[in-house]
């Protein structure tokens, strides 16, 4: 492993996650040409969150490292539903073997052209997201978990969903839901096969870093309550509401459709916001046919750490407690659109409203997955044995999820 050196001002606990990221997530190689994009407007409060130093400290630990570092600064507008894949980022990315992306807009989620590119020229470049985008956040407990420990436990936590298999969750919150798991889709840029038993090291394009959540799991038959308080950050700024709620949103499900949606001002604004929606995407937004969980034990960020709501809200979505519902999803972005298809359907944009609920059990066939919050995959002993060989680091003790 080549290890960044430590310099003078920058914290032993930010080289450790730098050199995490660069070794075994990135897997940075000498005469390899490097991209680390990242956003203007994030330097003065905009919400791609990012900062000098952390620029400059990966440059130098990807050049250390023997591989060409290029850092393109992009000033693009944010334009609600006419969201763009920069062609200065395209252009860039035909002479790149690996991108560092610090973008909380420019995201394959949401963005289908970007996301079929990556998927393009996947034997070609790798992705790396990476969620700590500033010092502070480098430093934390969350940044400097070996990507390695995580990377086992989205393995384990996903294991148990296999098509066919009946699924129950319940939260002291009144949320009941009961379902039925379907099999993952057998397509090129998926990962998948007959089960959602992803492998230990992702091969991909796109590497969230730190590691993120298990891949999303598609439901059927599914009716019930479910009672959430927050959701993912990056719909939640259109929709016109904080990602952490004032008061919890009830949503009534029947047969994987959601069909009342009660609570305090932000169901209202919900309920205008799948409205306005139903232009694009037709009734389809009342879907509700996807789930998946977080898998990072520590993924949780004080606001001294990271002022910015928007990032903790992101963060905290990665915990091992963070079980969450996709809301209104009509198309998942890994289908293809078919030719023909009707332009509400065709609508470039995945819509990845998510409903958040952090101390469920959720059981999963036989298995139980989450008991009040806990992630029983973080005892299986493969994790443990992983655990172990990073002593002096943060492991499976989980932090709390803290909330605004």
């Amino acid at each position: 492993m080549n290890e960044m050196n430590s310099s003078p001002g920058i914290p032993k606990g930010a080289l450790i996650a730098i050199n995490d990221m660069l070794d075994y997530c990135a897997k940075i190689q000498p005469g390899q040409e490097v991209l680390i994009l990242a956003h203007m407007d994030g330097l003065y409060g905009g919400d791609n969150l990012v900062d000098l130093e952390t620029i400059s400290c990966i440059q130098n630990a990807v050049l250390q490292r023997g591989a060409n570092a290029s850092i393109l600064w992009i000033d693009e507008p944010d334009k609600p539903h006419a969201w763009r894949f920069p062609p200065v980022v395209k252009a860039a990315l035909e002479a790149c073997d690996v991108l560092i992306s610090h973008s909380f807009n420019l995201v394959i989620e949401e963005i289908r052209e970007f996301r079929k590119y990556l998927w393009e020229r996947a034997k070609e470049i790798r992705m790396v997201r990476n969620f700590a985008t500033t010092m502070p956040l480098l430093c934390t407990q969350w940044a400097q978990t070996p990507y390695e420990l995580v990377s086992e436990i989205r393995h384990q936590s996903a294991i148990p969903y296999k098509d066919g298999v009946s699924w129950q969750l319940i939260d002291g919150n009144g949320t009941h839901l009961e379902g039925v798991i379907v099999g993952p889709p057998d397509l090129p840029e998926s990962r998948w096969s007959m089960a959602y038993d992803t492998e230990r090291e992702v091969q991909g394009p796109y590497l969230p870093w730190p590691e993120w959540v298990h891949q999303p799991i598609t439901i059927s038959d599914t009716s019930g309550i479910l009672v959430f308080d927050r959701m993912l950050s990056w719909w939640s700024r259109y929709i016109g509401i904080s990602p952490y709620f004032t008061k919890p949103i009830r949503l009534e499900i029947e047969n994987c459709r959601i069909t009342g949606i009660s609570g305090g001002d932000e169901a209202d604004a919900l309920r205008r916001f799948l409205s306005s929606m139903r232009e694009r995407l037709g009734d389809a937004v009342y879907n509700f046919n996807g789930l998946h969980t977080g898998v990072h034990p520590q993924a949780s960020v004080a606001p001294h750490q990271c002022p910015n709501i928007l990032y903790r809200r992101l963060i905290e979505h990665a915990h091992s407690s963070n079980i969450h519902f996709h809301i209104g999803a009509p198309l998942p972005p890994w289908l293809p659109v078919p030719s023909g298809t009707p332009l509400h359907v065709a609508y470039p944009y995945w819509m990845h409203c998510t409903g958040d609920i952090r101390t469920a059990t959720l059981r999963v066939g036989n298995a139980l997955m989450h008991d009040r919050g806990y992630l029983t995959a973080l005892d299986h002993p493969a994790v443990k044995a992983i655990a172990a060989k990073y002593p002096d680091r943060p492991g499976l003790e989980p932090v709390s999820c803290r909330s605004s």
